[in-house]
């Protein structure tokens, strides 16, 4: 192989290494996690927008101990607890912590006048990637 064949192979090889295992060595961060919130266009009893929250896992290992920023999150309706629960002061625990495979998702609803805005704050990565 030449000199010039082989600088474009060690950059591929280390963009890679990078998007697969992140700046910090870890193999998925925060920024591997999509969390989508969209209007489903039904009300509740009390006048308020449904909306269905859809926390998706884009990493390529299972992932665990999902927890977010609900950014002043409120409800009129119940939120399946299993699912979205308030562990401490506007973080939530998504899934009761249980693994969330590579490409998959799990999704929730509540109601109220607007949506909230809710950020990826931390997550483990569940085992061997």
């Amino acid at each position: 192989m030449t000199t010039s064949a082989i600088k474009p192979l060690t950059v591929l090889f280390f963009f890679l290494a990078v998007s697969l295992r992140g700046t910090n060595g870890e193999p998925c961060g925060t920024s591997s996690i999509q969390v989508q919130t969209i209007n489903t266009g039904e009300t509740a009893a009390g006048g308020d927008s449904v909306f269905e929250v859809q926390v998706k896992n884009l990493c390529p290992c299972s992932v665990r101990n999902v927890r977010v920023d609900g950014g002043g999150f409120a409800t009129t309706v119940g939120v399946d607890e299993t699912m979205f629960r308030p562990v401490d002061g506007g973080v939530y625990l998504v899934n009761s912590g249980e693994p969330i495979p590579s490409m998959g998702a799990v999704s929730f609803r509540y109601a109220w006048d607007h949506f909230f805005q809710m950020t990826p704050r931390s997550l483990e990565v569940d085992g061997q990637c």
